[in-house]
């Protein structure tokens, strides 16, 4: 079975273990595994064998696509979706095609920004069903490709199953909502049992640093890395471009990168460059006068061309390329076409890419702005794009930056990246994006125009009004993986004998610039967020043990009863975690059994 050299130098020490790591792309998907057991190297393997692709066994990505019928089961998945005799029976029976619905899992805010479009999803499904036979399908065929080609693979991939991990990754522009419905759809996929251990074996990594781990290794530059070494990572995938800057912090034992600034994400990838060619095809067949069949059939024909060939080849506007249209025979003039084959000048087709490498060149830019970077490093699969390499190379070199390329393939870096970053986690800090908070009572300001409206609150430490936005971290501030940051806050009640078992907060984001001035208020007198805000979880805990140990406050107003509690953020992991931290009446801290809820996902 083909492996990638041992990724790590020592050899496994812990019980054994089956890690699978699953890349799901907005076009591509691929899976790599690793079997570990004690006093053996770490290895990393490829699926490599999927159904539709038999004739292409060293192949690891397949299409990231479902055809369903009209009952809503899924017939076929991946390249088996593209075969020939497949897409005939689809046509016949009615089925519909689920493509490119990781757009749908965006952020609002993230489509919004990027006017993005998506695809309706078939026979009114919703996308955790979407997700998870999706996920059901990647596993199962991991499954059979481990029996097959690891000794005596029936045997471990049962033994082992109950403690198997996973590893997902995501675009840098997501967080809580999406990995907890990652979550979900894993659970109804069968990958893990129940929500308590989807917790304990569910792992999320942004894609830009499991392409870190990847590229870092194949690049073999830990030799060349000293320590305070700059260093950029560019991952250019399907949909989302993720570019970081990161600070070597340690070389020896273990390799330790931090993180400069927030990671940037724009919506720029592969996807968009078809959607552009997809459009100029259309145009110009229906301006030949063509029916809407013929249009359909021929601009799949092209852009499946476009896809396999001159996306990748294509540099620059000295070059002409050939599409295949309608097979060798095929030929029409009235679009161009001579036996199969119509030319596109490279003026031509240089509009298809400019508006997106545009975007990317100016995100990578701002990343590398005001940092002593010297070598950028290119990933993923429109990565592996010659114009986009050359005008990464051209406007990165203005500023005295190198744009490094291994020779691995990297279109799929991603999968190895997830369980390369299971092993070592080389990066050991990370930067917010968001500033995070709460919702608190503040003292009332008669001075304050946005208080007009809001209803005041006559407490026993004076006027108070809500919606007031109480940061607990800064945007871009920077913590370590070990690194914990606390507030303290405080919740009145009316009664002596409150209900404490399920206490409950939220916390917000704010993705506006608070270092030029922070917000007062993070909501309207209607209680409306204002733009930038947005609810991240619900973070719950069972205080009951708290009853005993309230505080009487009295004031002109009365008696109130008063808890403190602190919320405690760590961000150093991939994914945001939150705790309930009290204190009793002897000074003993507890942390309460807390819980991240998802905000309600639309």
């Amino acid at each position: 079975m083909p492996s990638i050299p041992t990724f790590v130098e020592q050899d496994w020490e812990k019980d054994a273990k089956i890690v699978v790591s699953l890349d799901i792309g907005t076009t591509q998907s691929a899976v790599s595994f690793a079997h570990l057991y004690p006093g053996c190297p770490q290895t990393i393997q490829r699926v490599l064998q999927w159904p539709g692709q038999e004739a292409h066994s060293g192949v690891s990505k397949i299409p990231t696509i479902v055809w369903y019928d009209s009952a809503g089961q899924a017939r076929a998945f991946g390249a088996e979706a593209r075969m020939s005799s497949v897409e005939v029976k689809a046509e016949d029976e009615h089925w519909q095609l689920a493509e490119h619905f990781k757009l749908h899992l965006h952020p609002d805010t993230m489509r919004a920004e990027y006017n993005i479009t998506v695809n309706p999803l078939p026979f009114n499904l919703t996308l955790e069903e979407i997700y998870a036979d999706f996920m059901a399908y990647l596993l199962r065929h991991t499954e059979n490709y481990f029996s097959d080609c690891v000794v005596d693979g029936r045997n471990i991939w049962d033994q082992l199953r109950p403690t198997m991990e996973f590893v997902i990754a995501h675009p840098n522009g997501w967080g809580v909502p999406e990995q907890a419905f990652l979550r979900n759809a894993a659970i109804s996929a069968d990958l893990i049992p129940s929500a308590a251990a989807a917790r304990e074996r569910i792992h999320f990594v942004s894609e830009a640093e499991a392409s870190a781990h990847f590229v870092i290794f194949h690049a073999q530059l830990q030799s060349h890395l000293s320590i305070g070494t700059e260093v950029a990572i560019c991952d250019a995938g399907g949909s989302t471009v993720d570019t970081t800057v990161y600070k070597v912090d340690a070389v020896k034992p273990v390799l330790r990168l931090k993180e400069k600034q927030a990671s940037a994400c724009v919506q720029a990838g592969g996807i968009f460059v078809n959607q552009t060619a997809a459009d100029y095809f259309t145009r110009t067949f229906r301006a030949a006068g063509l029916t809407d069949d013929e249009i359909e059939s021929y601009v799949a024909d092209a852009l499946l061309s476009f896809e396999y060939d001159a996306k990748k080849a294509f540099k620059d506007t000295a070059e002409e390329r050939d599409i295949s249209i309608g097979g060798s025979r095929f030929t029409d003039r009235r679009i161009g076409v001579r036996r199969g084959s119509l030319s596109i000048s490279g003026v031509r087709l240089e509009t298809f890419f400019a508006p997106w490498t545009s975007k990317i060149v100016d995100s990578v830019k701002s990343q590398l702005y005001g940092h002593s970077v010297k070598h950028l490093l290119l990933v993923g699969g429109f990565g592996e794009s010659k114009y986009l390499r050359q005008k990464l190379a051209k406007n990165a070199g203005a500023l005295g930056v190198e744009v490094t390329l291994i020779s691995e393939s990297t279109s799929k870096a991603v999968a190895d990246g997830g369980v390369i970053w299971f092993a070592k986690h080389a990066v050991s800090a990370r930067a917010t994006r968001y500033a995070f908070g709460l919702e608190v009572v503040g003292r009332a300001k008669s001075t304050d125009i946005q208080e007009k409206g809001r209803i005041q609150m006559h407490t026993p430490t004076g006027v108070k009004v809500p919606g007031v936005w109480s940061e607990i971290v800064p945007k871009n501030a920077v913590f370590h993986e070990s690194e914990e940051v606390t507030k303290e806050f405080a919740r009145f009640y009316s009664t002596k004998h409150p209900d404490l078992s399920c206490f409950r907060t939220v916390v917000f984001a704010f993705d506006g610039d608070t270092q030029k001035s922070k917000p007062r208020y993070l909501s309207d007198e209607m209680s409306n967020l204002f733009p930038g805000f947005h609810e991240v979880c619900k973070v719950t805990a069972n205080l009951a043990g708290l009853r005993d140990s309230l505080h009487e406050v009295r004031g002109p107003e009365g008696v109130v009863w008063l808890i403190k509690f602190k919320i405690a953020l760590t961000f150093g992991a991939t994914e945001l975690r939150a705790s309930i931290l009290w204190q009793d009446k002897l000074g003993n801290v507890h942390r309460g059994a807390a819980s991240v809820l998802p905000s309600n996902f639309a």
